[in-house]
């Protein structure tokens, strides 16, 4: 009787998972067709062991597969990351010169941004155009000049600091005239010096100091234009009495106290007189009556939280007068005045007056009232 062959176990193996190797084993088995059975016992071993082997490495793929740096390795062995750059505001101890920045940009600007800063190269910024300069800041200027832009080199070792913000101020009057800072100041000392000073250092609590190159050199005049415009705090809303250009030309001017601004050749301009029209109270409020009862308590209560909130700050709380120019609402010649059929008082409140801003705007027709009919209280 011949021995049995492995046959059908070669066939079994050939069928069962093993990778390559086990195949391989396999083929070896089918080669010895007459392999006793102990023979085959004693291969099992090695064919279950090839079979659990691992697989062979793959061949390398067109896209390798990064290898991960080690949790111990310096994270720079795949390169440092640039530092960002930034700058370091230095302001001067003295207010920054545009006259002084005159020669500055003549010297180092003046070959791309041109004389009058229009710009003369493919990407030079026109430092006439309003509306960009309207967006932008000081401090933003500063910063480019320092570090450079672009195409723009640095100026960090070619100049100072304070040559920096000289030649910043001097870019900035590019964006203005000597015409609209004498059309600003005018509405500034009629309108806006009782609370914030002649100086623009601040006369009352909470008025800006516009002296601090801190606080105004980073914000832009749109900013500041908001502010005008809509009011904040206890500061009124100027929409209703001052045009766009009007509150363009006291921003202007109001930056100039942080800056010297005069240059070589500036004229003396004289402000733009106020026309009659502008003094003129509108009829409106002429042919007015109080709808309240002088003594009228409820009337007098609303009003006493609006003149609180409104204003206190420069008539003082009893009506006195907290601020220079302020009438003394509580003397005989006030109380008389305000009783005066001929609406005079309320057109003073709707429209303003030298400094005191109107208040159409803000407050309504009867709040007006209700405010005067609690000024009326105050006389008694």
């Amino acid at each position: 009787m011949s021995r049995p062959t492995i046959d059908a176990a070669a066939e079994l193996q050939a069928r069962s998972p093993g990778g390559a190797r086990g195949n391989t084993w396999t083929w070896i088995l089918f080669r010895q067709r007459r392999l006793s059975w102990p023979g085959a016992l004693l291969l099992a071993p090695v064919l279950l062991l090839a079979a659990c082997a691992g697989p062979r490495s793959l061949p390398p793929g067109l896209t390798p597969i990064p290898t991960l740096i080690p949790a111990t390795a310096p994270s720079t062995s795949l390169g440092a990351a640039a530092t960002p750059s930034f700058t370091i505001l230095s302001y001067p101890a003295r207010p920054p010169s545009a006259a002084l920045g005159l020669p500055l940009y003549q010297a180092h600007c003046v070959r791309c941004h041109g004389d009058d800063g229009s710009g003369v190269v493919p990407g030079a910024r026109n430092f006439s155009d309003l509306d960009y300069m309207r967006g932008e800041t000081p401090a933003f200027f500063y910063t480019v000049v320092t570090e450079g832009r672009g195409e723009m080199p640095s100026f960090r070792d070619a100049l100072t600091s304070d040559e920096r913000w000289d030649v910043v101020f001097y870019v900035w009057r590019f964006s203005t005239s000597p015409e609209v800072l004498a059309l600003g100041r005018s509405i500034y000392d009629s309108s806006c010096s009782a609370c914030h000073g002649v100086d623009g250092t601040g006369q009352v609590l909470g008025a800006a100091d516009f002296t601090d190159l801190r606080l105004v050199d980073d914000r832009a005049p749109r900013d500041f234009y908001l502010i005008v415009t809509q009011g904040k705090g206890s500061m009124p809303a100027w929409q209703g009495r001052l045009s766009q250009d009007d509150r363009w030309a006291v921003i202007d001017y109001l930056r100039t106290f942080s800056y010297d601004s005069d240059l070589p050749g500036d004229t003396v301009v004289a402000p733009p007189p106020t026309s009659a029209a502008e003094l003129a109270c509108d009829p409106i409020y002429l042919n007015q009556t109080n709808p309240f009862a002088w003594e009228d308590a409820a009337a007098a209560a609303s009003g006493q939280a609006i003149y609180g909130q409104s204003c206190e700050m420069c008539h003082a709380a009893d009506g006195s007068g907290a601020l220079p120019g302020a009438p003394d609402l509580t003397g005989a010649e006030a109380q008389a005045e305000l009783r005066d059929p001929s609406g005079e008082f309320l057109c003073v409140v709707a429209q303003g007056r030298n400094a005191m801003p109107g208040w159409k705007e803000t407050l309504s027709l009867e709040q007006m009232w209700q405010v005067l009919t609690y000024i009326a209280s105050l006389g008694r």
